[in-house]
């Protein structure tokens, strides 16, 4: 992390040390730039994802969840390209350097970052109006092995890992109570990594990502990637409310899963069932199949399209 006034002191007493350190990192935090020895036949993947306060995530939530979930967030970006995280850099921009709010937040990071296995490598901080959190993950894939989004075809299987929604239905919680912990917030600020099970499905899937702008918004991306319609079945879906709830639709189109969806071929089913079960998965459910023809999503009840208001969140 850059070396301005105050700012060393800041990196040195709260993200120097205490991280996991990986063995092909041979130079991390306090440089001017990390360097990665990468393992013969592995290619490197990268990633970064940004988070703002008050659009992301509550300004005043506990500084250790946002943190736990900003990592969290990001290192799903590698687990839905099947790749091992190696590391991290991490970037911050604050309105003050509050040395409470710096030790809790350094607490909830260090311990999500030994819970996904993933090193600090390096990064920045500085003042601004506002608290941004900026994370660039990086992991490791064996040679020309990833799970992408443009590999689906017609005659694949739609799957998806877990249940939909308890992000979304947290967030009336999250914004007006930030410290309150139910079991809906815990999936809003502890969102699983399919760190394992992506790995695994690098041998049997056709295309897939993490769902974080929920699944019907997400879902378009394979489809046009891979010139396929995803066919959907409604009532095939895990979520977290029944169809006849008045918040099933925002289980589909609220974002912030983080589930795997991806294709695979028909005769890959019973594999991805004992992989679900060898990384002991709660669920791992076909919820659909993929089509020939226009670059669509379809989401059909009894044979019946359905069509809902919104896809999606839009980030502009």
């Amino acid at each position: 992390m850059s070396e301005h006034r105050g700012e060393f002191d800041l990196i040195r007493r709260y993200f120097a040390d205490g991280y996991p350190q990986c063995e092909n990192i041979r130079l991390g935090n306090g440089d001017d730039a990390s360097v990665i020895a990468l393992p013969a036949d592995m290619d490197l993947a990268q990633s970064i994802d940004t988070q703002v306060a008050d659009v992301h995530f509550p300004a005043k939530a506990p500084a250790h969840l946002i943190a736990g979930r900003a990592l969290r967030c990001a290192v799903s970006d590698l687990a839905a390209m099947g790749a091992w995280p190696q590391g991290f850099h991490l970037a911050l921009t604050l309105p003050n350097a509050d040395e409470e709010w710096l030790a809790d937040f350094a607490h909830g990071l260090r311990q999500t970052a030994h819970e996904l296995g993933i090193g600090l490598l390096g990064g920045d901080t500085t003042s601004g109006p506002t608290t941004v959190i900026t994370i660039a993950v990086q992991g490791l894939l064996p040679q020309n092995e990833r799970l992408i989004r443009s590999g689906a075809e017609a005659g694949d299987d739609i799957w998806l890992t877990g249940n939909l929604g308890a992000a979304t239905l947290a967030l009336d919680t999250v914004i007006n109570e930030p410290a309150r912990q139910t079991e809906f917030t815990q999936a809003y600020y502890h969102p699983q990594v399919h760190i394992a099970f992506g790995q695994l499905l690098l041998t049997v899937a056709s295309a897939c990502l993490d769902i974080s702008d929920g699944l019907l918004q997400d879902a378009t991306h394979i489809a046009k990637q891979s010139n396929v319609t995803m066919h959907i079945e409604a009532a095939w879906i895990p979520t977290v409310v029944p169809m006849s709830h008045c918040n099933w639709c925002r289980c589909l189109t609220g974002g912030d899963d983080y589930q795997l969806l991806f294709t695979a071929p028909p005769e890959y089913r019973s594999r991805i069932e004992a992989f679900a079960t060898t990384v002991g998965l709660d669920q791992c459910l076909r919820i659909g199949s993929v089509k020939g023809g226009a670059a669509k999503v379809e989401l059909c009840h009894n044979g019946e399209p359905l069509e809902l208001a919104t896809s999606g969140y839009q980030h502009f």
